[in-house]
């Protein structure tokens, strides 16, 4: 884990922490997507401003204040503030996403990427969730990707675990398979 990943982690804890205190998981949780998203759309010489070490930390806070106050909750106004005053601000991404995982995590849920060549039909994707909850005890979250390198079969992640039954893969380790006597040779 890269030193970011770990301050991010820190700090998305300390905000999941504090929406379970406050009751308001769901309600931090959108704001603190909303924040991400409205910074995230902004033109990229104006979003630099919100990164740029070389801005006053008050001046950042202030305009901060102007965008958000009133419209986020004061938790995520609030870790704003700490970045700023850190020097932190490119943890944002980060901490949202250290902050979903915590959140996933609470409400017994995982989020389970599928790669295939073509998009799945309703009826298989219905069945591999119900398959990969089954095997979790969890609530699965597909996210489908299509990538037609993958020629054909399915790649499934989840967590750590990576289960790839692709056709590019088997063509691979075949590939690994029938080269390897000679290379040792």
């Amino acid at each position: 884990m890269s030193g970011y990943q770990a301050a991010a982690r820190v700090y998305a804890k300390a905000l999941f922490d504090l929406a379970l205190q406050e009751q308001a998981l769901g309600s931090i949780s959108d704001d603190l997507h909303a924040v991400k998203e409205a910074l995230g759309g902004l033109d990229p010489e104006v979003r630099a401003f919100f990164y740029l070490p070389l801005l006053r930390r008050a001046d950042k806070r202030r305009v901060l204040d102007m965008t958000f106050e009133g419209k986020v909750s004061r938790p995520v106004l609030g870790l704003f503030h700490v970045l700023v005053q850190k020097r932190r601000e490119l943890l944002l991404d980060d901490i949202v996403e250290e902050f979903d995982h915590y959140r996933d995590d609470y409400e017994g849920r995982v989020r389970a990427t599928v790669i295939t060549a073509r998009k799945l039909d309703a009826d298989l994707a219905t069945a591999l969730r119900d398959v990969l909850e089954q095997r979790t005890r969890k609530t699965i979250v597909l996210n489908q990707l299509i990538d037609p390198e993958a020629i054909g079969g399915i790649r499934v992640n989840l967590g750590d675990f990576v289960l790839d039954g692709t056709i590019r893969r088997a063509l691979s380790d075949m590939r690994r398979s029938l080269v390897a006597p000679y290379e040792r040779g």
